[in-house]
């Protein structure tokens, strides 16, 4: 079971995910991420991956679904917090070439400012 906590302020969206992002829960968590930047018309955004304990290949489509929608807004998308496993995994899909990825919500906050 995965779970999301939105929260939006002045300069981005951060989507804190957690538990096992996978087939089964991925496309709600996908659909509310979009509809909150969507309704809110921020594409700034944190993905806060530091609870997530294990993912998937529909876990990882939501993740490019993300980017893509983020890059056609002209918006920034940074990953943080990625424990070992999402990092491996992440890894071997080689989508650490193509997006930010910090380990801390500051280091998050700074890179999107940058």
């Amino acid at each position: 079971m995965c779970q999301v906590h939105l929260e939006k302020n002045a300069h981005c969206v951060t989507a804190a995910i957690s538990g096992e992002f996978i087939l089964g829960c991925t496309s709600e968590i996908k659909e509310k991420v979009k509809n909150y930047m969507e309704s809110s018309q921020q594409y700034h955004v944190i993905i806060d991956l530091s609870q997530v304990s294990f993912i998937d290949s529909s876990g990882l489509g939501a993740l490019i679904a993300w980017f893509k929608m983020v890059n056609q807004h002209q918006g920034r998308i940074v990953f943080c917090g990625l424990t070992d496993h999402v990092r491996k995994i992440i890894g071997y899909a080689k989508l650490d070439k193509i997006f930010t990825i910090v380990d801390t919500m500051e280091e998050a906050e700074k890179a999107l400012n940058a």
